[in-house]
Formats: structure tokens, C-alpha cells, sequence
């Protein structure tokens, strides 16, 4: 059974899972269509010797992996940070880990930040980013 959603409910450090992913031709194409691209790096060989996955390519895998953990109706984005180190390449599988790294109260309001590690099957870091979202307060508590 899922958690309900709140700041009193995340534990930082908690883990919201592992996933592996399989960059595939559809992955791609689905995402280059999705922000209206037409890169040919996407569709033909790039410099990184072969087709590669546009870097946001894992832009909604942290929600996705918090939506497994939590029942959440929706959320506020309030930030998002990535760092890309290499391109996911067509092909390669790719591990993802997601995990809560900060949580805090700010203006009275809380946020949840959580933390997406991409690395390859050759243990090589494709990106990593930090969500931060807006996330409800139990009434009556401040806290």
C-alpha cells in the first residue's frame, strides 16, 4: 500500500527504487518528438559512436519512481538541476536510482527533494538531477 504524500511522510535518505531501462529506438524517437527535435544525432551516428537519446531523456523517471512509493495527486515543481556527464546511447541498458535527499520548510510551505543517479551498463555516469517540489503540510501542525 502506498503512503499518502506529505512532508511528514518522506524520510530523507529513503530510496524510491532502482529501475533498469533499455534505451531502445522508441524511447528515443518518443522523446525527441516530445521536445520537437530533429537532431541528427538522435536519428543517425552521433560523435559518440552511434545513435544517442537526447539528454532529458530520464526528465520524468524521479516522479515516476515517487509515484510507485507515494499516493500523490499532483505536485508543484518548483526546481529542477541536472548534471549530463555522457549520452545515453541506443542500445545500452541504463540503471536509475531515485532517493530523497532533503526535505524543508520554507515560508511555512514544505519541499521534497529527490535526487535521479543514471548510470550505464559499463558503469559510466550519464547524468544526475535534483527535483524539488512543493509538497503538502498536515493541517494544524507547521511542520
Amino acid at each position: 500500500m502506498k503512503k499518502k504524500l506529505s512532508y511528514q511522510n518522506i524520510e530523507v535518505g529513503e530510496e524510491l527504487g532502482k529501475k533498469e531501462v533499455l534505451i531502445t529506438d522508441e524511447m528515443i524517437r518518443a522523446c525527441a518528438d516530445a521536445i520537437e527535435t530533429k537532431h541528427p544525432w538522435y536519428f543517425e551516428d552521433s560523435p559518440f559512436g552511434g545513435r544517442i537519446a537526447p539528454p532529458t531523456i530520464f526528465d520524468n523517471d524521479t516522479l515516476r519512481m515517487l509515484d510507485e512509493n507515494y499516493d500523490r495527486f499532483g505536485s508543484i515543481h518548483t526546481r529542477q538541476v541536472w548534471e549530463f556527464k555522457n549520452p545515453a546511447k541506443l542500445g545500452k541498458r541504463i540503471t536509475l536510482n531515485a532517493r530523497i535527499i532533503d526535505k524543508y520548510i520554507k515560508r511555512g510551505r514544505g519541499y521534497v527533494t529527490m535526487e535521479l543517479a543514471a548510470i550505464d551498463e559499463d558503469g559510466l555516469e550519464i547524468c544526475r538531477g535534483r527535483h524539488t517540489s512543493l509538497i503538502s503540510l498536515e493541517k494544524g501542525t507547521g511542520k
